[in-house]
């Protein structure tokens, strides 16, 4: 039962994330630089305490092989904001780069495609999280 509980807090922080933070941030218009940023410091923290729920659920559940596939999303969601740290690192300033500028548009391809994987990992979450629930212990509430 503790093991449900853990995986809808980690699914609900995706949808969080996913839903609310991602597009209010990311359509920012003018000081996307600071925007960019500000997102970069919630994902980072996010991150420890999503891989913490995960730990704890593959702890707890009985098919570790959700958690697996779980902690395999959120790895490849880790390494993406890692290299986009560093290539915004190795650009510089966003908003002092035109918009077309090449190496703008990478950046906001695998950024999409960040949130693009953030998304798909709040879908995964939320199959197993209602696979769960309808035979298990929850069930019913």
């Amino acid at each position: 039962m503790f093991s449900e509980v853990f995986l809808a807090i980690y699914c609900g922080s995706l949808f969080f994330i996913s839903f609310v933070v991602a597009p209010v941030l990311l359509r920012v218009r003018e000081s996307k630089n600071v925007a960019g940023r500000f997102y970069g410091r919630i994902l980072w923290r996010f991150y420890s305490i999503a891989f913490f729920l995960l730990l704890l659920y593959l702890i707890l559940e009985d098919e570790r092989i959700y958690a697996v596939f779980l902690m395999l999303g959120l790895g490849l969601n880790v390494g993406i904001s890692f290299w986009l740290k560093n290539y915004k690192r190795a650009i510089g300033n966003i908003d002092l780069i035109t918009y077309e500028d090449p190496r703008r548009v990478l950046f906001r391809r695998v950024s999409l495609m960040s949130t693009l994987m953030l998304f798909i990992n709040f879908l995964l979450s939320l199959f197993i999280l209602v696979k769960q629930l309808k035979g298990g212990g929850l069930a019913g509430l």
